[in-house]
């Protein structure tokens, strides 16, 4: 005993300790919060007047100047804050004393402290900042307006305060005037336009139309037509734009802009970006052809002429069944593209796409092959570049039915890139090749490797593909029906689904106890949504959820499920629910970042906790 004594002198004596133990907070402070929390204030009051006599200081004045106010002691309350007057300039406590009048019933004091206030204000910005803050804390924002207008008179140095007008603007309810705000915000400094966009998207819904946003379109109007040599409210009006998803509204907008200052094409191009994010394939083919058409001189004519047949080649491969003209069309548009630029290090992505076309959609294998080598043998070529020609080039192997030549190209990708995530993707391809050929065990052991893959997306499916090998080919199971199913993902690979489908109905017919029963599913799911039936596709994706809820599958189906009633379904509330049951019921999923993203995007803000986000003590919804 006499030792811990010692020790607890020791530590009490030494400077970090008392620091510590004087950081800790009192008895009385702990009481007076937790009376203040009940509800009994008459307690609060004599704590928190105890602890004020002690060490006077803003927290404590406040906590008992509030207490006062709650138990309607306004004598104890006018009494405080004139005490702190006497020695204490700061606003904050005449706005109190102000407040503390309204609450009283004497609006005509209460206005003429506050007045003494406003015209107490000097041409300092900091000072302004004190009285605007302290009137908004009292909920007076009329007054902290007020402060602000006051301070854009006295102060020219570059004070405007039009951000923090319009931000009380946006919380009293008066968007027009904080629209108004913003812009003249934006007159005097162009450097704000980001925290203004910010600002306006916290506050306006751009999803449909309504006054609001014409309201923000009228007034840039205004401002363009009185400044018209200024950008600024042209680059904002594009920026509305692009919000509602009028990209044809913003490409009028960019292409004057682009002819009135000489820009080449530079802003076009951005939009030409912005529409493919969009999947707005016409008006990005528009915004390439328009900087294409300002000649070979421009900079950026190539990078402009590249993009253009690229947003017609997403365009057809985004077609669940494209005509065979419009193919060849686009081959011939490869071609002449590739013939007047070259087939260089720089075009080797459009020789890509032109073998992609001649072997998928007009089944000249042999021209895809000869076009991937020669982009393959390109001089100076980088060698990550063609490791990913040559993983193109296996993939036309396999669908020609050369699984072995494909397992080679793989297997040299895999050799030249071990641990890069380009070698992983061979070595997960080249075991896809051993699945779909029956060499099951072997598969297996390549796919445990990359199971430890840096890449998430790799890991999981070699996790996926393992534990189906694993269920399906143990000691006393018949590997037929998982033979069966490795040949239909071969032909779904090979586009060839209505071969792929009879494959899934005889295995249904001849192993209706295997456990293939979700595998088989999901795949029909994949057939359909390549035909573009996504009614019927979401209809599998739910099956595999009802009857098969505990399989590996089921976060798959979810997350594919929310995408198709989020973008091809046109039903975002489904879309919601989807994502928000991933998040719930599987919240170790890897699909958890992303349908948390796009659940947020859907419910129109990205700061409120989702469910699974909560802490353990706030309950669930």
């Amino acid at each position: 005993m006499r030792h811990q004594a010692v020790l607890l002198v020791a530590i009490l004596s030494c400077p970090f300790g008392a620091l510590r133990l004087q950081a800790q907070p009192s008895t009385d402070e702990q009481l007076a919060a937790q009376y203040y929390r009940n509800g009994d204030y008459a307690k609060a009051v004599m704590y928190y007047q105890r602890l004020y006599d002690k060490r006077p200081g803003t927290y404590f004045y406040e906590q008992l100047f509030k207490s006062y106010v709650a138990l309607k002691d306004y004598d104890q309350a006018e009494r405080l804050v004139k005490d702190v007057m006497k020695h204490d300039r700061d606003p904050r406590y005449p706005i109190d004393l102000g407040s503390l009048f309204r609450q009283m019933g004497e609006d005509e004091k209460a206005d003429q402290q506050f007045d003494k206030v406003i015209r107490s204000i000097g041409d300092d910005a900091n000072q302004v900042r004190q009285v605007a803050a302290a009137f908004t804390r009292n909920n007076e924002m009329d007054r902290a307006l007020e402060a602000y207008q006051r301070g854009k008179k006295l102060i020219h140095d570059g004070y405007s305060f039009d951000y923090e007008i319009a931000n009380l603007y946006a919380a009293k309810g008066d968007v027009p005037a904080m629209i108004a705000a913003y812009m003249d915000l934006l007159e005097v400094n162009e450097g704000y336009i980001l925290s203004i966009q910010n600002g306006l998207s916290r506050y306006l819904d751009f999803t449909t139309a309504n006054e609001v946003t014409e309201a923000l379109r009228t007034e840039l109007l205004r401002r363009i037509q009185r400044e018209p040599d200024r950008s600024i409210f042209t680059e904002m009006l594009i920026w509305l734009y692009i919000q509602q998803k009028d990209l044809n509204g913003a490409f009028v907008q960019a292409r004057a802009l682009d002819k009135r200052f000489g820009e080449g094409g530079t802003r076009l191009m951005e939009l030409a970006a912005i529409a493919l994010s969009n999947k707005d394939y016409d008006m990005a083919a528009k915004c390439y052809g328009y900087v294409v058409g300002l000649g070979q001189d421009d900079a950026m004519y190539t990078k402009a002429r590249i993009g253009q047949v690229k947003a017609n080649y997403a365009k057809l491969t985004a077609a669940a069944d494209p005509a065979a003209e419009a193919v060849t069309d686009l081959r011939d548009q490869y071609t002449q593209v590739l013939d007047e630029l070259g087939r260089t290090t720089e075009t080797w992505s459009l020789m890509e796409d032109m073998a992609h076309l001649q072997a998928y959609y007009l089944n000249d294998l042999a021209a895809a092959t000869d076009l991937l080598q020669a982009a393959i043998d390109l001089p100076g070529l980088g060698a990550e570049d063609q490791g990913q020609l040559k993983l193109e080039l296996g993939d036309v192997y396999l669908f020609n039915g050369n699984v072995w030549d494909a397992s080679l190209l793989y297997s040299q990708v895999d050799l030249d890139f071990k641990y890069d995530p380009l070698g992983h993707e061979a070595r997960l391809r080249n075991a896809k090749v051993s699945f779909y050929t029956g060499d099951f065990l072997w598969c297996k052991a390549q796919l445990d490797v990359l199971k430890a893959s840096t890449s998430k997306l790799i890991a999981n499916d070699a996790m996926e593909l393992s534990l189906l090998i694993s269920d399906n080919i143990g000691l006393d199971s018949n590997s037929a029906p998982l033979q069966h199913f490795a040949r239909a993902e071969l032909l779904i690979f090979q586009h060839r689904y209505d071969t792929a489908l009879v494959v899934l109905d005889s295995l249904d017919q001849e192993f209706p106890m295997s456990t293939l029963g979700d595998d088989i599913l999901y795949q029909r799911y994949r057939i359909a949504k390549a035909r573009h039936q996504f009614t019927e596709a979401a209809g599998y994706l739910q099956k595999i959820v009802d009857l098969y809820p505990l399989d590996i599958l089921v976060d798959n189906a979810l997350y594919e499920m929310g995408i198709l009633y989020e973008e091809d379904l046109d039903d975002p509330m489904k879309a919601q629910e989807t994502y928000q049951k991933l998040l719930f019921d599987h919240p170790g999923s890897i699909f958890v970042p992303e349908a948390r993203a796009r659940f947020r995007h859907l419910r129109g803000d990205n700061d409120e906790p989702l469910p699974n986000e909560m802490h353990p003590d706030e309950g669930q919804p």
